[in-house]
């Protein structure tokens, strides 16, 4: 006996959808999903996502760029974790003044843009990342005049609050 034609579509449309849920069965429930990203640069960073009237995206809220060879394992990354919540996600990137890195908690990646400027023949040597991703809170750390500043956020019914400090 073989297998019909539809039935092979059904199979293939079975696992297509089940698999990658299947797989994350299969990682111990008590082991939190922890993601760190080296970056060449963080453009801007803003806790919330901007949405229009209809609920729409209307602002990604994090900016950044990678360098050629880095790109394409960086597209594949997001690709993979996105409409995932992830217990901690850590962007790190350097400075003149030293290792910077932007920590967001309960981070759920809602979608992602790119443009490969690298390639477009503009003498930039970077390609930059637009991305929506919300969290409940987190922590921007950079380095300046020999010191640590910290800026944590939480996200609250009434917006952001900020926590400045000097570590």
């Amino acid at each position: 006996m073989g297998v019909s034609r539809r039935e092979a579509i059904a199979g293939i449309v079975l696992a297509w959808t089940f698999a990658p849920s299947a797989a994350r069965a299969l990682l111990p429930a008590n082991q939190p999903e922890i993601l760190k990203l080296d970056v060449a640069d963080v453009g801007g960073f803003d806790p919330i996502v901007r949405r229009d009237a209809e609920g729409r995206i209307s602002r990604h809220n994090l900016s950044m760029r990678t360098t050629d060879p880095v790109t394409e394992r960086m597209i594949g990354t997001l690709e993979d974790i996105r409409r995932l919540t992830l217990a901690e996600l850590t962007v790190r990137w350097g400075s003149p003044s030293g290792p910077q890195s932007l920590t967001m908690y309960d981070a759920y990646l809602l979608e992602f843009s790119y443009v490969s400027l690298f390639q477009q023949g503009r003498g930039l040597n970077f390609d930059e990342f637009a991305i929506a991703i919300e969290s409940t809170h987190g922590s921007l750390r950079r380095n300046e005049a020999k010191q640590t500043l910290v800026a944590d956020y939480q996200i609250t019914p009434r917006g952001v609050q900020w926590k400045r400090y000097t570590a």
